[in-house]
């Protein structure tokens, strides 16, 4: 049964005012009733939750506020997605994000509340209105988070973070493990913010406005100060370390604390080892060479880079020797095809190829292992041929 089956006439009647968006029609119909407006209200229909949907003007949706005598703006309501006009919204994102009415309210169940609403349709004055008269940011809505919920919308955007964090938003008690699958310019902002904070920003006023002098060594122990007041999740560290975006990984190391560096070393070795899925060093020598070719911040000098990768090739070296020694044809094409990131640094001649095969007097099997493996990395496979 469709709700709109079930409502009232006087349900029907104010639903038709509000998509009018006529705000003195409204106050008659209001004004006619012989019981207050928030008798209206039931669980899957809800006045103010309803005129924020319909992109009613601001002056409605105080006027439903103020007439309803809500208690608390922090409650949810069902079953509302036919209300919908979305002719009637100026959100673009809204408009382009959703090809039916059903979209948007069918998602999270088809539970609301009104700050939600707002914010899905970017409607920052009642965002504003609710926030100042008690709408929790913090309110959960089936377990999740008004901003885990416009993630997963796809929703979200820089704006109503920063316009959230304007009002009062803090990682101090959204915890910051659920920020582990947002994009990441969202969790730089909301570390940023956490750490930098109003009294932060108020310390360094009051330093300018007094025109007091300070240190740059106690400078920079105020700012480690503050950069540790918050701890980075394993987890989030992992992720971009597994992707090898070694940027953003290096952006949190910042907020692991000095004091902690060896530890921090000892994590990245560890995990790198983790991450070694194909057993071939793949993933040491991708972020050895990141910090080989980049200016960065990791407890990792250029030197101990430079010398874990000619390490690495040299290992790889005398495996194929080994193997090539061994005439063990299926080991050696597996072990080069394995490989195959690193196979350039290794041979990346004709002449160190043809001294491999010369050395060892290979077999004509080998010869054509290394000219078919070698043909996708250099032009040493012409010469092979003719060997």
């Amino acid at each position: 049964m469709k709700t709109n089956d079930i409502l009232s006439e006087k349900q029907k009647l104010i639903l038709e005012l509000l998509k009018r968006n006529n705000i003195d029609k409204l106050k008659d119909f209001i004004n006619s009733l012989e019981t207050p407006l928030y008798f209206l209200n039931s669980t899957n229909f809800d006045l103010l939750t309803l005129a924020l949907s319909l992109n009613c003007t601001f002056y409605i949706i105080k006027l439903i506020y103020n007439r309803c005598n809500y208690k608390t703006l922090n409650y949810v309501v069902k079953d509302i997605y036919h209300f919908y006009d979305m002719s009637n919204h100026k959100d673009e994102t809204i408009v382009n994000y959703q090809n039916s009415l059903e979209v948007l309210m069918d998602s999270n169940n088809n539970v609301k509340s009104p700050l939600l609403v707002s914010l899905e349709f970017s409607d920052f004055q009642s965002v504003e209105f609710l926030i100042n008269k008690g709408a929790d940011m913090y309110f959960k809505i089936n377990g999740k988070y008004i901003l885990e919920i416009l993630r997963e919308e796809n929703l979200l955007t820089m704006r109503k973070l920063n316009f959230l964090l304007k009002n009062g938003f803090s990682l101090k008690k959204f915890k910051i493990e659920r920020l582990s699958n947002f994009e990441f310019k969202y969790i730089k902002k909301c570390l940023e913010n956490f750490v930098f904070d109003i009294n932060f920003i108020k310390y360094l006023l009051n330093l300018y406005k007094n025109k007091a002098g300070i240190s740059k060594r106690k400078f920079n122990h105020r700012v480690n100060n503050e950069i540790n007041k918050i701890e980075i999740p394993m987890e989030l560290y992992l992720k971009y370390l597994d992707r090898k975006d070694y940027k953003k990984v290096e952006y949190l190391y910042k907020y692991y604390g000095t004091e902690k560096t060896r530890s921090f070393k000892d994590f990245i070795l560890f995990y790198l080892n983790y991450f070694d899925r194909n057993f071939n060093k793949k993933s040491f020598y991708d972020f050895f060479n990141f910090i080989i070719n980049n200016e960065n911040t990791f407890p990792f000098s250029k030197e101990y880079a430079i010398n874990e990768n000619e390490t690495i090739i040299i290992n790889k070296k005398l495996k194929i020797v080994e193997l090539i020694k061994n005439n063990n044809n299926l080991k050696l094409e597996t072990f080069l095809k394995n490989n195959n990131y690193i196979l350039h640094c290794l041979y990346s001649s004709k002449s160190e190829i043809l001294n491999l095969i010369n050395e060892y007097n290979v077999s004509s099997d080998i010869v054509d292992i290394l000219r078919n493996i070698f043909y996708k990395n250099n032009n040493c496979s012409r010469y092979l041929t003719t060997y």
